[in-house]
This record gives C-alpha cells, structure tokens and sequence, in this order.
C-alpha cells in the first residue's frame, strides 16, 4: 500500500461518505467503516471502482466484537499500520426533548454512540496507528459539533440537537483533550472539530454548509495540523473553537 492510510467510521453517508470521496481523490486509502456496508449502494460502487484504494469494513461503535473484527481485519490488510483515524459515527438526539423532560434512555443510546463508541474505537486502533513508529505523525480526528462547546452555549443558541447531542459532543471533547494528553510524547496530534451545519440527513436540507465543503476544510486541516494542534478544538474552516 502507498500513500496515507486512513480509518474512517460512519462512511457510508454524509460526511463519512463525502470522506471516502476526497481521500481516495488524493491517491490514499481509505478503510471505509460502517454498520451495514451492503446498504450503501454508493460506497459499495466506490469499492467496486476503487479496489486498491476503499477497502469496505463491518464496523457498529456501538458493539465491541465488530469493533474488534474490524481492527483484524485492517490489520490484515494494512500490517504496516494506519495513519490516520477519523472517528466520524454518531447519531443526533431526539428534538422533542429538553433538559427538563429528556429520559434516561435518550441519555444511554446518545452517549453510548457519540463518546463510548469513540472511545472504542479509538482505543481498539491506537496499536495500529502506533505501528507506524515514534519517528512518524499521526493522527486522530473525532468529529464534534459546536453544540458541545459550553461557552457557546448561551440564551440565544439553545440545545441545537436536544440536550443528550450536545452533552455527548461536550464529554466528546474532553475526551479528545485526555486522548491528546496520553499521547502527546509518541508523535500523536489528536483533536475535535466542528464540521459545521451541513446539510445532510442529521443537519437537514436547509443547512448552509455542503457536505464537499465541511470535508474539504476537515481534510485541509488534518494535511497541515501541527502538534500544538494537539488536545485542542477546530471548526471546519481551521479556526480555533473555545471550548
């Protein structure tokens, strides 16, 4: 395999998808992860023109086996190692809740996605990015929303997505600070970034952002990221968020 190697969740629609199409444009590989490949008749034609270039994997964040599945299976076909995870799955939360009436359950199915899932998967994959070596940069990428930052989070913004989305980005971004610090001394960067309102079947129809232009930004950002970048917080366009 030649060029930079990638792990990308959630790659079978939106941005996940939108991933596959520009790294692949660049001439790099792409492990592209999603709970049901076969119903993405989009990435599986990807794959079909694309052999050597988008290697489809059965990946649920949400379930441990298929995680670990996954890693084997990249292992296999990437001993090297990987360059680059984009942890992009996630899931919105229910609109009709607020902080007052949203349940349990609401908080359990949010959270386990968009910050236990992550993790998971982060820590299942750490051994293959670090088989790239000490003396080489890589990176981890987790896909965050503004709505996880606390300070923008006043009057005139509400909870976007309902309270468990956001909760979830805001723990989302802690772990990325802790993920940045534990390794920060192996040539790690690691960081969160915002992708923007775009419109895709999360962000809706009316959304100002393309799904071309959030991915175009992110990619942009991770080709020239540098290691102060670590533990921090970005939107698509490169600039630094507050927490």
């Amino acid at each position: 395999m030649t060029g930079k190697t990638y792990v990308v969740t959630g790659a079978s629609r939106g941005i996940g998808l939108e991933f596959v199409k520009q790294i692949i444009s660049e001439g790099d590989i792409v492990f592209a992860c999603a709970r049901n490949v076969s119903s993405s008749k989009e990435l599986v034609d990807l794959a079909a023109k694309n052999k050597n270039n988008v290697i489809p994997i059965v990946l649920d964040t949400t379930k441990l086996d298929t995680i670990h599945s996954a890693v084997l299976e990249v292992a296999e076909k990437a001993p090297d190692g990987i360059d680059i995870l984009i942890n992009n799955a996630g899931i919105g939360s229910t609109l009709d809740y607020n902080i007052e009436t949203v349940p349990q359950e609401e908080f359990t199915k949010v959270i386990n996605t968009n910050l236990i899932g992550t993790s998971n998967v982060t820590q299942q994959f750490i051994p293959l990015l670090r088989k790239r070596g000490e003396q080489e940069l890589k990176k981890i990428v987790n896909i965050s929303s503004i709505i996880g930052s606390i300070t923008a989070m006043d009057g005139s913004r509400g909870s976007g997505q309902g309270p468990a989305y956001g909760i979830s980005k805001t723990a989302l971004n802690m772990l990325t600070r802790l993920t940045a610090n534990h390794l920060r001394s192996e040539n790690f960067i690691v960081f969160s970034i915002h992708p923007g309102w775009v419109s895709t079947d999360l962000g809706g129809a009316s959304a100002p952002v393309t799904s071309q232009e959030s991915v175009r930004g992110i990619l942009n950002k991770i080709q020239q990221c540098q290691p102060t970048d670590s533990g921090e917080f970005f939107g698509f366009t490169g600039a630094s968020l507050e927490w």
